[in-house]
């Protein structure tokens, strides 16, 4: 998922609507929400290629903000004073790992990244846990990543070192999301979440010097980012936890890696060898079964970003 978009495993939707009902809809809606998270990641290389990563990143936060702010302006409403920390945590996590997701797809085809940085979610569905079948996916999982890392891949150890460093703080940003929505509207935390990496970065974009003059066409693709990747997938999402439960949501959730191969294909042309498919399909249905056994029980409402 790369851009903060919320690990359903960790989820705890009402669980009241029927899911022969909402099932067929909540597909569609995920394969919407997948596409448009991955067109916003690949039409995001091509705005880091014009004006660089710190750039690209402050455009889609402070824009996605902005959004989100005009349709609740009480979401950025400053927290009590118990809850600052945990969003201020959250937000620091939320950055690096988007800087991290960012530098990697430059670095490395995006539908390849986005599997690799499944792992830092796989890993949580399966903390703690001592079943059995989740060491499968562990070991599918790994096996996977392996082939991405060896000397037949197109992903290269920076790429590679970035998407495990996206994965890591994916990890970290969803137990840490735990205690910072608890209390919360998770609106109000993505907003507040977004617009604090936008804080965060303004200081970087001077230092480093600020490239969007006379870029009109990357800040409009830029804004185009912001809306795919963090307005429009939250929305749906919280139209999609409604219908069907976690863990099934979890399940159909992890065909991102392929709606970014996809994406990748027709926007930057990114062609993938059948062993790097291969790897990303183990990958994927890693994701899926550990998102699948580790069920609806856990209480956790992350919000997206």
């Amino acid at each position: 998922m790369g851009d903060g978009v919320v690990q359903p495993e960790a989820l705890d939707p009402a669980g009241t609507a029927s899911p022969r009902r909402g099932a067929g809809t909540a597909a569609l809606l995920v394969v919407v929400i997948a596409l448009s998270m991955q067109v916003g990641s690949a039409v995001a290389v091509r705005v880091i290629d014009s004006v660089g990563i710190v750039e690209a990143l402050w455009l889609r936060t402070a824009i996605a903000a902005f959004v989100l702010a005009a349709l609740r302006p009480r979401s950025l409403r400053i927290p009590p004073r118990g809850k600052r920390l945990p969003v201020a945590g959250l937000t620091v996590a939320l950055l690096a790992m988007n800087l991290s997701f960012y530098g990697a797809i430059s670095h490395a085809p995006v539908g390849l990244v986005v599997a690799i940085e499944f792992l830092g979610p796989l890993a949580v569905a399966v903390l703690g846990t001592r079943r059995p079948v989740d060491v499968v996916w562990i070991v599918l999982a790994g096996a996977g990543v392996a082939l991405l890392a060896g000397p037949s891949s197109s992903v290269s150890g920076l790429g590679l070192g970035l998407s495990l460093a996206a994965a890591a703080c994916w990890a970290a940003y969803l137990l840490l999301a735990k205690r910072a929505v608890r209390d919360m509207d998770p609106l109000s935390v993505t907003t507040l979440m977004l617009a604090g990496s936008a804080a965060l970065l303004t200081p970087v974009l001077f230092v480093s010097g600020v490239q969007l003059a006379g870029h009109a066409a990357a800040v409009a693709l830029g804004a185009m980012v912001a809306v795919l990747s963090s307005a429009f997938p939250y929305f749906l999402e919280l139209v999609a936890l409604r219908l069907v439960r976690a863990s099934t949501y979890g399940v159909l959730l992890s065909i991102e890696p392929a709606a970014a191969a996809v994406a990748g294909f027709l926007i930057l042309s990114q062609r993938l060898s059948p062993l790097e498919i291969g790897a990303m399909v183990a990958v994927m249905v890693a994701a899926a079964g550990a998102s699948w056994t580790s069920g609806a029980g856990r209480e956790l409402e992350v919000p997206t970003a």
